[in-house]
């Protein structure tokens, strides 16, 4: 609530969204952004046909995915995007998981994006953001967390590398994977 509140007092209207199973919406299963992603679409749908036609996405880690992902699908096109800290793969992400719990990553890793992926109906090895990121041809603020234990500089710079719009990282030296408003104001 508190980057609404921010938007809010810049001046800006705010939909907020929690995706299926988290926050206060129903169930307790996610697809890490896979299946966000239609949601994504749905909220721009839904403020399109209110006669909104100025409209910003704004995500933080499988909520940035969730919108790359849904501007490479669907036929959306955002004023802009503001994306803290989305990772570059499914598998990617998995791996560090595995990493900052110091438990091997292979070959558990793998198993785990592939039976997520079976159970919940698609192939989670395809599963990119860091190649739906060239769908991307509006202005993109891409944000990180240069301590981030959870998404490296690495998948950081292949993302902002594939944003095809004009484009601007910025990056906070002593944050995570983290509420960046804490800290950076």
């Amino acid at each position: 609530l508190d980057k609404a509140d921010e938007f809010l007092n810049l001046g800006y209207n705010t939909l907020l969204v929690d995706f299926m199973g988290a926050g206060g919406s129903e169930g307790n299963q996610t697809t890490i952004g896979f299946k966000e992603a239609e949601e994504v679409k749905s909220c721009y749908d839904y403020l399109w046909a209110k006669g909104e036609k100025k409209i910003y996405l704004f995500g933080t880690s499988l909520g940035a995915a969730a919108i790359l992902k849904s501007i490479h699908c669907y036929p959306i096109d955002p004023a802009g995007i503001i994306i803290e800290c989305p990772f570059g793969s499914l598998y990617q992400t998995t791996t560090g998981r595995f990493s900052a719990l110091n438990v091997p990553s292979f070959p558990l890793a793998g198993l785990l994006v592939f039976w997520g992926g079976v159970q919940n109906g698609f192939w989670g090895f395809s599963f990119k953001p860091v190649e739906y990121a060239k769908s991307v041809k509006c202005p993109a603020l891409l944000l990180y967390g240069e301590k981030d234990e959870r998404v490296t500089r690495k998948e950081i710079d292949g993302i902002f590398g594939n944003l095809q719009g004009s484009k601007k990282l910025k990056t906070f030296a002593l944050a995570g994977h983290e509420n960046y408003l804490k800290n950076n104001r």
